[in-house]
């Protein structure tokens, strides 16, 4: 009984000339576009399971079904999930590197983010300051952002203070 049904279903899909009508027909077939028959699928992954799908054995990865319309081929489907999932591997990949580097080398940016400095001077007092790395969005800023000529450097105000001290 399953290899009569399974017969009408071939002789069904058969008689169907064109790609539209294949894909949308009732018997769930699919569209060989070379050889321009129409063919029963099982489902969209039908070539990679089953290699006679076409009577072209080459064109079976350009099988046409019903899901991704006459426009779009298996390979078509493959190559887009392969490219989305190498995609995040190669994202994750470059993810991991630099958190390794980060991890592993200090120069890198894993050293310290904030601390104090102090400073003994000759006469014995301490100058305690804190500090905090700058990150890229400061640097970033200070790269494209007008020089502030309000404010002197320390070196100017060091030389302006011992030309009028004399």
């Amino acid at each position: 009984m399953a290899l009569a049904a399974g017969k009408d279903r071939f002789e069904a899909c058969w008689r169907i000339q064109d790609c539209g009508s294949c894909i949308n027909d009732k018997h769930s077939c699919g569209w060989c576009p070379f050889s321009s028959t129409c063919v029963p699928v099982s489902s969209l992954v039908d070539p990679v399971s089953n290699g006679a799908v076409c009577p072209m054995t080459s064109e079976r990865f350009e099988l046409r079904t019903k899901a991704l319309g006459c426009g779009c081929s298996t390979t078509t489907l493959l190559s887009v999930i392969v490219t989305v999932f190498s995609t995040i591997a190669a994202l994750a990949l470059l993810f991991g590197i630099g958190w390794i580097i980060k991890r592993v080398n200090p120069f890198l940016g894993s050293g310290t983010y904030k601390g104090t400095k102090i400073e003994v001077k000759s006469d014995g007092t301490r100058d305690v300051r804190q500090w905090e790395r700058d990150n890229w969005r400061k640097w970033l800023y200070r790269a494209w952002a007008r020089p502030d000529l309000k404010h002197h450097s320390e070196q100017q105000e060091v030389t302006e203070r011992s030309r009028l001290l004399g």
